[in-house]
């Protein structure tokens, strides 16, 4: 898509805090000959802010910065609007809700105001699915529990039930209950309005994917022009005590016969939660009773998964959420098939521990054949909890390999060669 004169079309990207943010050089790259960026900053980050100095200055960024911070959301639709832009997109889930109003007010495509809470409230996005008919375990907002027969009336659903925040990622604060006196407990801690509590989804009794695998992936969507398409399928490595993300490789290692049912059990969430434009990922866990979606982000997935694709398939997610923001309908050709398995794997220290004392081996993981890079985390004397889930981790190990037994086998050694020990 051009403007007449050959000029590019404009695209407006909300930006937060750089802390909460994909990198600015990895959107500012999706959209080099595609489009011009227009940065509004909805919270005016003073470093968000001097990063986009710098590196305009650098010339490694371009385009116009609008500092909203102290705007109203119609105040800044009215300057936004000065800059005419053609399209309006962002990257991370705490802006969905604030973009979509000020999309809606633009008359630009993205999600609608329903839409977006129901993609960044896990009660919400709950309710549309049982609302539409899809599997999904039994879920109580935990703000109506604080008395004791409705707590017993939880209990009796059986344990373990999950309880999470309602808005938030990586598996921080979320904890496993498997007593009525630990849900008692939970919920009288709570913070009102931040928590969701659910029934465990079941693993299935058997083999579900290959070797070293959890028994969810997860589903890469593209919407737009009412079609939905696949980009791609990412498994996961199983979790941390209690539900911690430990890693996930591309792609999946999942049977033939399983994947139409995990893509359509995605899609069909998609559908639920009135998404019409824009890069989705799904959670799909399969079960005895076939597959249950976990949840749906509204945007597409940051940090190693947009390199698995570019690596494996040629496309960048980021550019495909461009595109449809701006207008095109996205037709998804027949993608080529990857030529080796990457992979990610976070090392996290032992859920009882409090505080880091040393680690030991990262040396020996850089050697191993087929990885890639070794990035450190916590070191010793740092004081971390479990309730920080993906993001209290000792090292991130990147790689690939020629399949996935592969994989496996290099994770094997990549376990077997890190020694933590810490205080608990």
């Amino acid at each position: 898509m051009t403007h007449s004169g050959g000029s590019l079309p404009l695209l407006a990207v909300v930006y937060g805090p750089l802390a909460h943010e994909q990198p600015i050089d990895r959107i500012a790259e999706a959209a080099r000959g595609l489009c011009r960026l227009l940065w509004v900053l909805p919270d005016g980050d003073r470093s968000t802010r001097a990063a986009l100095r710098y590196r305009k200055a650098a010339g490694e960024v371009e385009g116009d910065v609008l500092d909203a911070s102290k705007l109203s959301v119609a105040e800044a639709a009215d300057a936004v609007r000065s800059h005419a832009p053609d399209g309006i997109t962002c990257f991370t889930d705490e802006n969905i809700v604030w973009t979509a109003e000020l999309a809606e007010l633009l008359g630009l495509p993205y999600h609608s105001r329903r839409a977006a809470v129901q993609l960044t409230d896990k009660l919400e996005q709950r309710s549309a699915f049982a609302a539409h008919g899809l599997p999904t375990p039994a879920f109580w907002d935990a703000d109506d529990l604080a008395e004791d027969a409705a707590l017993a009336a939880v209990a009796a659903a059986g344990f373990p039930l999950v309880l999470k925040p309602r808005r938030g990622f990586g598996s921080v604060d979320t904890e496993s209950i498997r007593s009525i006196e630990a849900l008692r407990s939970a919920v009288a801690a709570r913070v009102p309005g931040r928590m969701v509590l659910e029934g465990f989804i079941p693993d299935p009794t058997g083999p579900a994917f290959g070797v070293g695998s959890a028994p969810y992936v997860c589903v890469d969507l593209v919407v737009s022009g009412g079609s939905i398409g696949v980009l791609g399928m990412t498994g996961r490595t199983p979790l941390a005590e209690p539900f911690r993300e430990t890693g996930s490789f591309f792609p999946a290692d999942v049977p033939e016969s399983a994947r139409p049912g995990l893509v359509d059990a995605a899609i069909a969430a998609a559908r639920a939660l009135g998404v019409e434009v824009g890069v989705l990922r799904a959670e799909v866990k399969w079960t005895d009773s076939g597959p249950v979606v976990i949840e749906v982000n509204g945007r597409p997935d940051g940090g190693h998964t947009r390199e698995f694709l570019k690596r494996a398939l040629g496309v960048d997610s980021f550019q495909v959420a461009m595109r449809v923001a701006l207008g095109e309908q996205f037709a998804l050709e027949a993608l080529p098939a990857s030529q080796d398995v990457y992979f990610r794997f976070d090392l996290l220290p032992a859920a009882h521990l409090k505080r880091i004392d040393s680690v030991h081996g990262l040396d020996t993981v850089r050697a191993i054949p087929g990885v890639e890079d070794v990035i450190p985390g916590l070191r010793a004397g740092d004081e971390f909890s479990w309730r920080d889930g993906a993001f209290a981790l000792v090292a991130t190990v990147l790689g690939s390999a020629p399949d996935h037994p592969g994989v496996q086998r290099i994770r094997d050694e990549v376990y077997a060669a890190v020694v933590v020990s810490g205080t608990p």
